[in-house]
């Protein structure tokens, strides 16, 4: 009946951690990424906070908490679509609650 969850997927190497910070620029780039007007502003400074080093890497002392999050979940965001997919081929709606609620 609810959707199985997966653990989300951190980055073991210094390259999955830069793909994964590319990817969110991309995703920005792309206007795919929209967030709400209340988090907005930290969410985008954290972002843009991210600076690169005179060889093209990323500068690691740059990535606070909130931007090292939110490139992770976008990261992961093809399998969450995924996951809403599946609900919509099985039959649940999202905001249904189950049984004991």
């Amino acid at each position: 009946m609810f959707p199985k969850f997966t653990q989300m997927s951190t980055p073991q190497t210094r390259a999955e951690f830069e793909e994964r910070l590319h990817h969110i620029a991309q995703v920005m780039k792309d206007g795919k990424m929209h967030i709400s007007s209340h988090i907005a502003d930290s969410i985008g400074e954290s972002i843009l906070a991210v600076r690169l080093l005179p060889n093209g890497r990323i500068d690691f002392l740059s990535v606070d908490e909130t931007a090292r999050l939110q490139a992770n979940t976008m990261f992961q965001r093809p399998s969450f679509e995924d996951m809403a997919q599946a609900n919509d081929e099985s039959g649940i709606v999202e905001g249904e609650q189950g049984p004991n609620n």
